[in-house]
């Protein structure tokens, strides 16, 4: 090559030959050829350094890469191509060097030019490589990459231990060297998804088989993507093995089955058992009533009231636990119907307002204006649940008062939600004890059983009927200064079309007999 033209280009070319001792032996390197830009990186300031001897110049060459490589061309005879950051050339322009080593007649010809933006990239693909190696090879799921003949290209540690084998006894084998018989329709229709499509997306289950001929049942997830310029897909499949969790669904179904037969049974043991309970406990409760109203002295009086007490408060826990294994069961069935709802609350009151006075509390009612006349509701469930809240809330008052406050916030295409607040001057309920009150059989104390009574249904059951009534049941207490217990229940709004009912009374402090108007509704679902 004329050497003007070898100084145009942007290489750093030079040419070297062994320098001899007496016995042969290569003990150094001359340079017979330069071009500008390999001189001016190695001396500058327009000098040359054409016959130069390599390891006199600077001794650290003796052991660079560049020698190493030279020497293994003069011996081989063949050409080397090489990247490297190390000699001097190299550190003098900061930059990675690639190097092409050819032999000629008396040594050896080295060309160089910079490739660091090359080298960079490389280096970083090589290091996303091997995260995402690392990442495939640790990953909890089974992976396994294969070409788009389906022939296996990689397969990670879990996919090894899952099917008991080696990555080198799958590699390079067809992918459906892993399947169970009855997978491979499904695979035959991937494979036609992939010739129409040219790429696919799916889940499916499928049967794979282990080393040791062992059927696993797994979960595939596979789809397809193409690497930067090639035209052929790669298919990626994530396999999870599911048959615990098919174990713990069984497991859980036959649990789930158990339950219900459990239940199942208890509500018709206590189904049968309050019948043949509520028949002797009506005659007795019976008998005791005829009893009362006969000539007693005080003492038979008084022994004649505490039988029909303790009748009461059996049925009334029979009923409780009838109710309770209802709800539970899923058999409770709500009876909606149009209902006076001022007059039923007004009832309510009356029922529980002897009991106030015993104890000497101020005892009221009030209904806002806002309360519709007519609700669509389940009055005797309305009624349980209202008529626990007021007796609770008479039981747990010493002293001062309960107070009943309803009203109604209107709500879109003809409903209203009903909101009745119970709030007493009572013991209240400690702030650690308010999240138990509403479970079953529980009391805020332990002394409160022995103290007022009662079994601990009594809100349970409440707040269960206002749940399938589309309502709850909330608390608010604060110990030793009262609670307030709040039911809301949305309803439909039924249209009464008879004579107007009498006005509202805003309070009512005590009952009377009231004149019942005619009822006609407007309502495609009432009666």
């Amino acid at each position: 090559m004329d050497p003007e033209l070898a100084d145009l280009l942007p290489l750093f070319i030079s040419e070297v030959v062994p320098v001899r001792n007496e016995d042969g032996a290569i003990v150094d390197l001359e340079w017979v050829y330069a071009n500008r830009l390999m001189n001016e990186a190695l001396v500058g300031d327009g000098q040359s350094i054409v016959g130069r001897r390599v390891f006199e110049f600077d001794p650290e060459y003796r052991t660079a890469r560049n020698t190493r490589e030279i020497l293994d061309v003069i011996r081989s005879g063949q050409p080397v191509t090489f990247m490297t950051d190390e000699g001097r050339a190299a550190k003098k322009v900061g930059r990675v060097i690639k190097t092409t080593l050819t032999p000629t007649r008396r040594g050896v010809l080295c060309c160089s030019h910079e490739v660091t933006e090359l080298a960079k990239a490389r280096d970083k693909a090589i290091g996303e490589a091997e995260r995402l190696k690392l990442a495939c090879d640790h990953a909890l799921h089974a992976i396994l990459l294969s070409d788009h003949n389906g022939t296996v290209t990689y397969v990670n540690s879990a996919l090894e231990e899952l099917l008991g084998c080696r990555s080198s006894d799958l590699v390079g084998h067809n992918c459906r060297k892993l399947l169970g018989r009855p997978s491979l329709p499904a695979e035959e229709e991937l494979l036609k998804e992939v010739a129409r499509n040219g790429s696919f997306k799916n889940v499916h289950e499928c049967e794979l088989v282990s080393a040791a001929g062992e059927t696993i049942l797994t979960s595939i997830a596979i789809n397809s993507a193409f690497l930067a310029g090639q035209t052929e897909p790669v298919h990626i499949a994530h396999i999870q093995d599911i048959r615990p969790e098919r174990r713990r669904v069984a497991e859980l179904n036959d649990a789930l089955g158990r339950a219900e037969e459990a239940t199942r049974l208890k509500s018709q043991f206590l189904a049968n058992m309050s019948h043949e309970i509520r028949t002797p406990l009506n005659g007795v409760l019976g008998m005791a009533q005829i009893l009362a109203q006969d000539s007693l002295t005080d003492v038979q009086a008084e022994n004649v009231s505490i039988i029909l007490e303790s009748g009461r408060a059996l049925m009334s826990l029979l009923n409780d636990v009838l109710d309770l294994s209802k709800i539970e069961a899923g058999k409770f069935e709500l009876s909606p119907h149009p209902i006076d709802v001022r007059q039923k609350l007004n009832s309510i009151f009356r029922l529980h307002k002897p009991s106030a006075e015993e104890k000497d509390l101020s005892f009221r009612l009030f209904i806002d204006d806002s309360v519709p006349a007519y609700l669509i509701l389940d009055c005797i469930r309305l009624r349980q649940c209202v008529s626990n809240l007021i007796s609770n809330a008479i039981k747990f008052t010493a002293r001062g008062e309960v107070l009943i406050a309803v009203k109604a916030d209107p709500r879109s295409h003809g409903y209203s939600d009903l909101t009745v607040h119970v709030s007493d001057t009572g013991c209240g309920i400690p702030e650690d004890k308010v999240d138990h009150i509403f479970a079953s059989f529980s009391q805020a104390d332990g002394s409160i059983t022995r103290k007022f009574g009662g079994t601990g249904l009594g809100l349970s059951i409440s707040q269960s009927l206002a749940r399938l009534m589309g309502g709850d049941i909330t608390v608010v207490s604060e110990a030793e200064r009262g609670s307030v217990f709040t039911l809301r229940i949305p309803a439909e709004i039924a249209e009464y079309k008879g004579r107007e009912a009498a006005s509202p009374n805003a309070s009512f402090s005590s009952g009377g007999n009231e004149q019942k108007p005619d009822r006609s509704f407007a309502h495609k679902s009432a009666i």
